[in-house]
């Protein structure tokens, strides 16, 4: 408050300065706040989450922060501000949209319309008795049934639309009046097979990643997903459970946890990963040689154009735990799965036949196992894209790019590309993404 005839704040008039507001923000204004889910982040994921401003802290010097992804309000320093947009009403609705919600009394009149004609005069005039009766009879239901609807409309109060923040998928029961057929048309529409999968994931899928197997252990859907993923390791015939070697460093395991989901967003698969602590083992003990070639961006480019050019189909297809095909020559050992202890051997250790998620020379040991398999079934590896294998027969040929466990390929000939398939399939497990 400026004092009018000093034209100075109090805080002027006594520290002699004004004061610093420069840490002042528009509130409700667009910000973006530094996210420290450090375990969850990718490569390629936000550091940063959107939100919107609400308050400042009244123990530190912190920003509260409304984060949209989380639904959380959270005090942080590391917060950019945008104030140049306005905020979205789909959090906070306006005063007029409060005002046009608020229960009101509704009324109910029911107006009877009826149309005349001479014939209907004279017939009515012979029947007056009747008639007077019948009108008696008719308004004493007309008035029940409006009492009816009065007590039934004003029971109801109005659910604001925009305020819903529940995620898409699980947008299958809106509050709304059975009465109102069209429905919202801003939302999109809802099948009976759509609402099939919705339901179904619902019930048997978890919908939040787990950050720990503390977490995990207590939803029997990421239980289920762990097991699987065991069952994958004696399949491979991954690793052996050995007594504790003396001499010898043994590298931790970690579960690792993610949602696997459809093009529209939806979870289709708890997917549950055990990845060795690699940032433990030592260079020319634990593992030597760790690069793996990997397809450059401009090499499945050319192989597009390459396809145009000849008129032929491009499939792709993924080989499932991928790294767990490749042979390592290096004597590793890791600890048990956390919370998948061999009870009789608790102390034991496994020793790896091949290759597990985490370790440096996994990569490696994965495209040497598939490049030697291409190679012994006739195909020819490139000379400067390493990544690339070509296998003629006649005048068709077939080409096949690798992109670690990804593989597109594609041919003059169809029936070649059916052939690879197959061979693949009988090799490792597979799943074909489509062409």
């Amino acid at each position: 408050m400026i004092r009018p005839i000093l034209n100075k704040t109090p805080y002027e008039l006594w520290k002699g300065r004004k004061p610093n507001i420069s840490h002042f923000r528009a509130f409700g204004c667009k910000c973006f706040v530094h996210n420290n889910d450090k375990d969850d982040l990718g490569k390629f994921d936000a550091r940063s989450d959107e939100g919107i401003f609400v308050g400042y802290s009244t123990s530190s010097k912190a920003y509260r922060v409304f984060n949209k992804r989380t639904l959380v309000v959270e005090e942080s320093v590391h917060v950019a501000f945008d104030e140049t947009g306005h905020i979205s009403s789909k959090y906070f609705p306006s005063i007029d949209s409060l005002d046009d919600e608020m229960p009101r009394e509704i009324s109910v009149r029911n107006e009877i319309h009826v149309e005349t004609s001479p014939n209907s005069i004279l017939a009515s005039a012979n029947n007056a008795d009747g008639v007077s009766s019948v009108a008696a009879e008719l308004e004493n239901e007309v008035s029940s049934t409006a009492a009816e609807q009065v007590i039934e409309l004003t029971s109801i109060t109005p659910q604001h639309r925009d305020v819903d923040i529940v995620p898409r998928e699980w947008r299958y029961a809106r509050d709304q009046f059975k009465q109102q057929i069209i429905g919202d048309p801003s939302q999109g529409m809802m099948t009976r097979s759509s609402l099939r999968n919705v339901c179904n994931n619902l019930a048997f899928l978890s919908q939040v990643e787990p950050k720990s197997f503390v977490e995990a252990e207590k939803d029997e859907s990421w239980i289920l997903a762990m097991q699987e993923e065991l069952n994958q390791f004696e399949r491979n015939q991954v690793w052996t459970l050995v007594p504790k070697p003396e001499n010898s460093s043994v590298i931790g395991t970690k579960w690792v946890f993610r949602n696997k989901m459809d093009e529209s967003g939806v979870v289709v698969r708890n997917k549950a990963r055990l990845v060795a602590q690699g940032y433990n083992q030592e260079e020319g003990i634990d593992f030597d040689e760790t690069f793996a070639p990997v397809a450059r961006l401009e090499a499945i480019r050319m192989l597009l154009a390459f396809a145009c050019f000849k008129n032929f189909k491009l499939f792709q297809m993924d080989v499932k735990s991928a790294f767990l095909n490749g042979f390592i020559s290096e004597e590793v050992y890791v600890k048990q799965p956390p919370g998948f202890q061999n009870h009789e051997f608790p102390d034991h250790v496994f020793k790896l036949s091949k290759a597990l998620y985490g370790l440096k020379q996994a990569p490696r040991a994965w495209y040497d196992r598939l490049s030697k398999f291409l190679i012994e079934n006739g195909f020819s590896k490139g000379k400067i894209d390493t990544t690339l294998f070509i296998k003629t027969k006649g005048h068709d040929i077939l080409v096949v790019q690798i992109y670690v466990d990804d593989i597109i390929f594609g041919a003059t000939n169809e029936s070649l590309c059916e052939d690879f398939a197959k061979c693949m399939q009988g090799e490792f497990e597979m799943s074909m993404m489509g062409a």
